[in-house]
């Protein structure tokens, strides 16, 4: 059952129907509060938190709008996690913190781009050979013509396997955030 057909059922008043969700999301969601807390002993409760604020803020939500419900679900999280992240900071002493080099970005910021890095870092872990070689070859700044001399291949299969290394690394953030798979696009 698609999530905006349990959506529509929650909003007729089958509360139960949002268990399924719950089921569907609760390790992933789990998952990437504890990548933006760091604090297992909070995580569930977080959760918990979020589960309860989107249940009771799903008559607002829009399935016309084509938003994805995970979507809406994990930046709910995001924004909660920020929250706690906030309210932690007013309570660590200035010595017990790491200094953080001055780039100029917020610490909302830094948060998504630590997040987006290990998306790309996992599903770069993910990736298969050729296509992982292949990737982090040009990644490294190798051009096509150097991949094919080192692989001893064309420079046609190497556009080959960089433009299927793209296409799965997509999928594979995707899934990583909690939207759809492969199978589903």
């Amino acid at each position: 059952m698609e999530d905006f057909e349990i959506i529509k059922l929650v909003k007729k008043g089958d509360t139960e129907a949002f268990s399924f969700l719950v089921e569907k999301y609760h390790k992933h969601l789990l998952n990437f509060i504890f990548r933006l807390v760091g604090d297992e002993q909070i995580v569930e409760d977080i959760g918990q938190e979020v589960f309860f604020s989107v249940y009771k803020s799903l008559k607002d939500f829009d399935e016309q709008r084509g938003t994805p419900f995970s979507a809406w679900l994990f930046i709910s999280a995001r924004n909660r996690c920020v929250g706690e992240l906030r309210s932690r900071r007013e309570k660590v002493s200035l010595d017990d913190m790491a200094p953080v080099p001055a780039r100029g970005k917020t610490a909302e910021e830094m948060l998504i781009e630590k997040e987006r890095s290990e998306a790309i870092k996992s599903s770069l872990e993910q990736l298969e050979e050729p296509f992982k070689s292949t990737i982090l070859k040009s990644l490294q700044g190798d051009s096509m013509e150097d991949i094919a001399n080192k692989d001893g291949i064309s420079v046609g299969t190497v556009k080959s396997r960089l433009f299927r290394a793209r296409k799965k690394m997509k999928m594979l953030v995707k899934e990583y955030f909690g939207g759809k798979g492969y199978e589903e696009i």
